[in-house]
């Protein structure tokens, strides 16, 4: 692959990606710095890794999968301890009326405290993976991911709910 072509298959993965692979770096870190800083890592991964791609798997697998390795990474290296308490949201509208809002605060916050990996599945289904590409990217089965989809769900509706009943 010469250098033209690199750069035009980055573009042009750049442009189709950006926006879910941003909210991927939300979904495991909270400051909007530290985001930023993971998006640039990632890309530049990615920007090593593209002579190597063989077209072997689909290129947003290909990208999701060097996405979640280079965000495990970089929360290992710089927050090991580091709890996240409330996910970002770089689309959130300032029209939102307050209840759905609060809802949507809730859910982040059930899925800021998830385990890693199911953190991990459950920000590659609201991206619209499937099961299959969910699969590729884990290493898990595509089975033990709508097993382990039924159980986030599960965790996320029992502590939506206590904290909703909590507040009353």
């Amino acid at each position: 692959m010469n250098h033209s072509e690199r750069e035009r298959i980055f573009e042009e993965l750049f442009q189709r990606h950006k926006a879910p692979l941003q909210r991927l770096c939300f979904a495991w870190l909270n400051a909007p710095g530290d985001v930023e800083d993971l998006f640039q890592e990632i890309m530049s991964h990615v920007w090593h890794a593209l002579p190597k791609f063989r077209g072997e798997a689909q290129a947003g697998t290909w990208l999701y999968r060097i996405a979640v390795n280079t965000a495990l990474l970089y929360r290992r290296k710089w927050q090991p301890a580091e709890p996240l308490l409330e996910l970002a949201d770089p689309s959130a509208g300032a029209h939102r009326d307050l209840e759905d809002r609060e809802r949507l605060d809730a859910l982040r916050r059930a899925i800021a405290v998830l385990p890693d990996q199911d953190r991990l599945v459950v920000t590659l289904l609201l991206e619209g993976l499937t099961y299959r590409q969910i699969a590729d990217v884990t290493g898990l089965t595509v089975n033990y991911v709508g097993v382990k989809l039924s159980r986030i769900k599960q965790a996320i509706e029992q502590r939506m709910t206590e904290e909703f009943h909590g507040a009353i």
